[in-house]
């Protein structure tokens, strides 16, 4: 009676989850373009704010295991998602954020591009600079494979 009792539980949790992955799938397939930019646009939206309050944590949890980083500082190459993080965070700690907007995204299937002017100051000078950042989609995710600040 138990073994029934067990195997009738078992294929019922089975059933569920297979009918929810299933589901699952069927969302992802349903997603319109536009649905799927709008997932862009809000990834690019909090890189976007995570650089212009110089807080890296806003975007850092969308760094692929090795991005590559290329900054105005001379720091290039391609680091880990940690070295990334702390790299960042002490460019904008060194070259403080004045203004800063994206003003231009672009999909081509599983890759977006986004640039904007980067306006910061350090030791009293005001420059700028151009930021390029790339995304790539891989499986159901999005990840930031590159940030250029030249």
């Amino acid at each position: 009676m138990k073994t029934l009792f067990f195997n009738i539980l078992t294929s019922i949790v089975l059933l569920t989850f297979n009918y929810s992955a299933a589901q699952d799938e069927i969302f992802k397939q349903n997603l319109s373009t536009g649905d799927k930019i709008k997932i862009q646009s809000k990834i690019f939206s909090e890189i976007e704010s995570g650089i212009l309050n110089s807080d890296v944590k806003k975007f850092s949890q969308y760094f692929s295991p090795q991005p590559y980083i290329s900054l105005i500082n001379g720091v290039n190459g391609y680091y880990s998602s940690n070295q990334a993080f702390y790299i960042l965070e002490k460019f904008f700690n060194e070259y403080r954020v004045v203004s800063f907007k994206l003003e231009e995204s672009k999909t081509e299937g599983t890759v977006s591009f986004g640039k904007g002017d980067y306006q910061y100051e350090k030791k009293g000078r005001r420059e700028s600079a151009h930021l390029y950042i790339t995304l790539n989609k891989s499986g159901s995710r999005w990840y930031i494979t590159q940030l250029s600040i030249n």
